[in-house]
């Protein structure tokens, strides 16, 4: 029988425990429960999805709880997804209703047992699609993470990631499984970390020009999550951050956990580490990693083939040595003039000579398409084109360097080289 997330059980077995600090204020495990209760006692969750909208605060904590309280199933959007909600829920018609929308009393169907929430996807590889998460297959990763992550006395665990994101909600649930306190992290306030913390974030937020956040001595360990930690990064991070434990989580919404690695001295390109425990990987004939373990998600809305065995990511990779290697994107990798290039091996030159670096490819007439750079750097574009011609041969070096202040990135704080390229063509940089 199918798991479910019960956190009436939890409130019982840490009861006053501090469950959430938000905004200068304490929740204990009891008070979350209460506050939930209080929502379903008004009788307004009927149907059997509930979409909510995305806050780091602990009123959407709250609103999550009831709505399994009241055995619904939420589905958490943004701000930016109201507009689209009909068409985005569009298999789940006459299925959902808003948090405060009056509806009829009878549930006119039942949502699968044991599944947890429904989330949208980042879009950064293609159109966004609405995949759902079921309690089990995280709570055996949250056992996982507990154990590589070393966080027995970690009492904090906090996030930089938003609740509409797959990592913001993992780590909101991961910290109320383990009976931590979930901090709600808002960049314009201050930090008030008291006891040891670990936080869970992406790249993108490690590269930020202003990283004050993480000069709280309170933090222990740093888990970097949703893209590839750069060599570069990993040196600065350590030089000023010391004394933090920082880690490298390799995976997706749709796979969650795959591999990890702690970092102890220098990144090597392309290795994000090695499997989690019950993980296997497979490669197809065009390099494509096909994930298999008990952590996977259970499909896109629509989807009836669970359980889900296997996930056949979006990339390209190997595994040697009882490592990980992840060399591009399939969407990401570059055909100039029949030659298939990675992105990350431009870049990995590039980062000797730049503070930020991202490579993606534009369509071209004659080569099919061309390799454009846009970089942070205090280099001029003949330094770079030099550097690049001594290390790699003249088909992988960019054609285009746009020099820039800060890489783009999506509401989720992600690189999409996709986005890139259509804001390119579309004469952003001309």
């Amino acid at each position: 029988m199918a798991e479910i997330f019960d956190f009436q059980k939890l409130t019982r077995k840490y009861k006053q425990r501090v469950a959430v600090m938000d905004n200068g204020q304490v929740y204990t495990y009891q008070n979350l429960y209460d506050s939930a209760k209080k929502i379903v006692d008004t009788d307004c969750i009927k149907a059997p999805y509930v979409v909510l909208i995305a806050k780091e605060t602990r009123e959407f904590i709250s609103e999550f709880i009831a709505s399994h309280l009241a055995g619904a199933i939420p589905i958490i959007l943004t701000e930016q997804d109201v507009p689209n909600v009909t068409s985005l829920l569009k298999s789940l018609a006459g299925q959902w209703q808003w948090l405060a929308e009056p509806v009829s009393d009878e549930k006119n169907s039942q949502p699968q047992v044991g599944m947890l929430f429904l989330g949208k996807t980042s879009g950064t590889t293609g159109n966004a699609k609405i995949y759902q998460r079921d309690w089990q297959s995280w709570r055996l990763g949250f056992e996982r993470c507990f154990d590589v992550f070393d966080m027995k006395n970690d009492e904090i665990v906090m996030t930089t990631s938003t609740m509409a994101t797959s990592l913001g909600m993992h780590t909101l649930l991961l910290s109320l499984y383990l009976g931590k306190t979930f901090y709600c992290f808002d960049r314009h306030q201050p930090m008030r970390l008291l006891k040891a913390t670990i936080v869970y974030t992406v790249p993108t937020y490690l590269g930020l020009k202003d990283t004050s956040w993480a000069d709280n001595a309170n933090i222990r360990g740093i888990v970097s999550c949703g893209g590839e930690l750069q060599n570069k990064l990993v040196k600065q991070w350590q030089i000023n951050h010391p004394k933090h434990d920082l880690y490298e989580l390799y995976g997706a919404s749709e796979t969650s956990l795959v591999s990890w690695q702690k970092m102890m001295q220098e990144k090597q390109p392309n290795d994000v580490g090695e499997l989690f425990p019950a993980v296997t990987v497979q490669v197809d004939q065009k390099q494509r990693l096909i994930i298999s373990s008990p952590y996977l998600f259970r499909g896109y809305v629509g989807c009836h083939d669970y359980p889900i065995k296997a996930v056949m990511t979006d990339d390209v990779g190997y595994y040697q040595d009882h490592r990980l290697y992840v060399l591009a994107r399939q969407s990401d990798i570059i055909n100039h003039g029949g030659n298939k290039i990675y992105p990350s091996e431009v870049e990995h030159v590039l980062s000797e000579l730049t503070k930020r670096v991202i490579v993606f490819g534009v369509p071209d007439l004659v080569y099919g398409e061309n390799i454009v750079a846009m970089v942070v750097t205090n280099e001029t574009e003949m330094t770079l084109i030099s550097h690049v011609a001594s290390c790699l041969p003249k088909y992988k070096a960019p054609v285009r360097y746009i020099f820039v202040d800060d890489i783009p990135k999506t509401p989720q704080q992600k690189i999409s080289r996709a986005l890139l390229t259509n804001d390119f063509m579309k004469g952003r940089w001309s």
